[in-house]
């Protein structure tokens, strides 16, 4: 897919919406929801927040080994959201690995494979949250049973990323042979595709970075949620603590859909209609969601731009150096069979 395409249909995702996010709001409530707010409980939240980013750049050093200091990864790391949060494509992380690769014991492929780490880690980390969720509101039997299912999921996820660090060869070959009984799969393509995935997975073999990616990622997960709690008091004199966590795992949902930077539009979406849907305000849910949205923004884009000072660069290196990484990986990606 052209780059104009991939801008065009985030952009149009982002648009339909918050078309429906807006499409009924009550702009009167949510300016008075804003006057009304308690500002204590947003400085509460925003302080966990500088925490949590701060543990999410502990974790990428731990996945590296330590060749990467914890204070560059916190500072990477939020550079990185900097660029997310104003570039298309995700560049932000192509943006950090670049960075990283400076560093005297890292390189591009160190830094590539521990944030495909990161990701995997990350989406155990959303998967576990919808299973708090399952579990701790009163749903419907069958939800319940979902829930059980998410959490069977996840183990086995768990258990597949960690059998795949130790046994890569095996890994990609078993797949190979697997998918290509699906007509039109090509083992050799499979193979291609895989083996940089699975050589990502390299530094989990080692059961203490496996480990400390783990712990670290319910950290990082486990704050958000407090975060996201906290700048629920604001809002609301009482609430579930429960409902947090649905907030959080709505919003870690959101982000991951094709977008604008920084999640605009599905963020909010995915955040007011899971509040909603446990019988919250809706307006209220709107301010709650764009204040959330606009708290994470606004630290890791602040955070991003201290970074770069820390650095000595520009935004404008750091996006050509970012550009050119990707422009190499494209060039080296296999060609699909077909």
């Amino acid at each position: 897919m052209k780059r104009w395409q991939t801008i065009l249909i985030g952009t149009v995702i982002s648009v339909v919406a918050l078309f429906f996010v807006l499409r009924q709001a009550d702009f009167a409530e949510i300016a008075a929801a804003y006057q009304t707010a308690r500002y204590e409980y947003v400085a509460y939240a925003v302080g966990v927040l500088f925490l949590i980013t701060w543990i999410r750049g502990w974790r990428w050093s731990a996945l590296n080994e330590g060749r990467l200091s914890i204070a560059d990864g916190f500072w990477l790391f939020n550079i990185g959201f900097l660029f997310n949060n104003v570039m298309p494509f995700r560049l932000g992380e192509l943006a950090r690995i670049g960075l990283a690769s400076h560093r005297p014991k890292m390189h591009v492929a160190s830094a590539l494979s521990s944030t495909v780490i990161e990701r995997l880690f990350d989406v155990i980390g959303v998967l576990l949250l919808f299973i708090v969720v399952l579990i701790g509101l009163d749903l419907p039997p069958w939800l319940n049973a979902s829930g059980i299912g998410l959490a069977i999921g996840g183990l086995v996820g768990l258990a597949i990323m960690r059998l795949a660090s130790i046994y890569p060869d095996q890994t990609i070959e078993l797949t190979a042979r697997v998918l290509s009984r699906v007509p039109r799969i090509d083992q050799d393509v499979v193979r291609r595709t895989l083996s940089p995935f699975v050589d990502g997975l390299a530094g989990v073999a080692n059961w203490r970075v496996f480990l400390a990616g783990l712990i670290l990622t319910i950290l990082a997960w486990g704050g958000s949620v407090i975060s996201g709690y906290l700048l629920m008091l604001a809002f609301w004199d009482q609430v579930p603590p429960i409902f947090g966590v649905l907030a959080i795992a709505a919003a870690g949902l959101g982000v991951s859909v094709p977008s604008a930077p920084s999640g605009v539009g599905p963020f909010h979406a995915a955040v007011i209609g899971a509040l909603v849907a446990v019988g919250l305000d809706d307006n209220l849910s709107r301010s709650y969601a764009f204040a959330l949205h606009a708290m994470n923004f606004s630290v890791t884009t602040l955070l991003g731009m201290i970074g770069l000072v820390r650095e000595g660069v520009t935004f404008n290196q750091v996006a050509e150096e970012a550009r050119s990484l990707k422009i190499q990986d494209a060039a080296s990606a296999p060609e699909v069979a077909t």
